[in-house]
């Protein structure tokens, strides 16, 4: 089970979920989004291509967002975040992004002896594929978080 996640449901259900657990969903999920938000603007303002590894240091936003997509993506496989046909629409990109993602996630949490074993953001944002791949996994964890809190707000209103 992805650290820190417990068991949504068996029909991958975010009903299942606690309110706390719901609330830490959507935290992390606006860091994610906020990640993306900053990687995306970068992104549309452009940078210099060269060989110096210099280069991508203005993508940690890059990082942040693939480590926090990580996460939901483990949480999606292994823990019910998305309901199955959600997760069976995705399971293509799921797979294919993954290794990516967490490689991402390691670059954040350990510190590397050298540059070099970095991946390049030059070369990652080359595939056209990659990234529509990561925002199609993006906006299928947003769209199920935000029409669970809609869900939730709702029956409130109606008790």
């Amino acid at each position: 089970m992805a650290e820190g996640l417990t068991r949504l449901g068996t029909d991958g259900s975010l009903m299942a979920a606690s309110l706390d657990r719901l609330t830490c969903l959507l935290r992390h999920w606006d860091s994610g989004d906020e990640a993306m938000r900053r990687f995306e603007h970068e992104l549309a303002a452009g940078w210099e291509y060269d060989d110096d590894p210099v280069v991508d240091h203005p993508f940690g936003s890059y990082y942040h967002w693939c480590a926090l997509l990580c996460g939901f993506t483990e949480a999606a496989l292994e823990d019910g975040l998305l309901p199955k046909p959600q997760l069976d629409a995705l399971r293509a990109d799921v797979e294919m992004a993954l290794p990516g993602l967490r490689a991402c996630r390691q670059l954040l949490v350990r510190i590397p002896a050298s540059l070099e074993e970095q991946p390049r953001i030059v070369d990652l944002l080359r595939d056209e594929e990659g990234l529509g791949r990561l925002r199609r996994i993006h906006n299928a964890f947003g769209h199920a978080l935000r029409n669970e809190r809609i869900s939730r707000q709702v029956d409130s209103l109606d008790h």
